[in-house]
């Protein structure tokens, strides 16, 4: 018989997406559902909130972050964004700041990148593992210990040492498009910033 009070346990949910879903993936079912959980699991006392701070590093039009940031200056000019550089740049200036959320959904394929930033010139991310292995270990010092990270992609892997999955949701788009994973994670492990 299997001992659930001593399994780790995650949330794990399935929506089904339109297969034309828009581009723009904070209005994909399963990050709108990633993004609610995650503000349930954020301190409620009106102290708390107070001092909550998030930040998204590739925005676009989502509105759900203090801090927006993108690399095409499109969307600051339109005001989706308060920020217009590199994310490895901004989350770097806010390691050992304490953030509460974090919002990592960058192009993770080629079509993705070209759809979304061709303009800028900018590549698919996730073929540069150094710069993905920098930009989730600056990810790992901005947050707070206990602080959450939402990624968006096609795989589950951990954005960095020190993290613990606490949430999966499955976004699907039926025909031949991959599904795109939106993991929710929790800074478990503290570091000398914190301290």
């Amino acid at each position: 018989m299997l001992d659930i009070e001593t399994m780790n346990l995650i949330d794990v949910r399935y929506f089904k997406e339109k297969p034309n879903a828009n581009k723009d993936t904070h209005t994909h079912k399963g990050y709108i559902e990633a993004h609610k959980t995650a503000r349930l699991l954020m301190p409620r006392t009106p102290t708390d909130l107070e001092g909550f701070t998030s930040i998204d590093l590739f925005a676009r039009t989502c509105p759900w972050a203090d801090i927006r940031n993108d690399l095409n200056p499109i969307f600051q000019e339109k005001g989706f964004t308060n920020s217009t550089c590199d994310a490895l740049e901004l989350i770097s200036n806010y390691e050992g700041t304490n953030i509460d959320l974090i919002f990592f959904d960058p192009p993770f394929s080629s079509r993705m990148a070209e759809n979304k930033y061709d303009d800028v010139g900018s590549k698919n991310l996730y073929t540069n593992p150094r710069y993905m292995s920098d930009l989730g270990k600056s990810c790992f010092m901005a947050l707070k210990p206990g602080g959450l990270l939402i990624k968006a992609g096609f795989n589950s892997n951990p954005p960095a040492r020190g993290f613990d999955m606490i949430a999966l949701y499955i976004s699907s788009y039926g025909a031949s498009r991959n599904d795109v994973l939106f993991t929710i994670w929790k800074k478990v492990q503290s570091s000398i910033m914190n301290f």
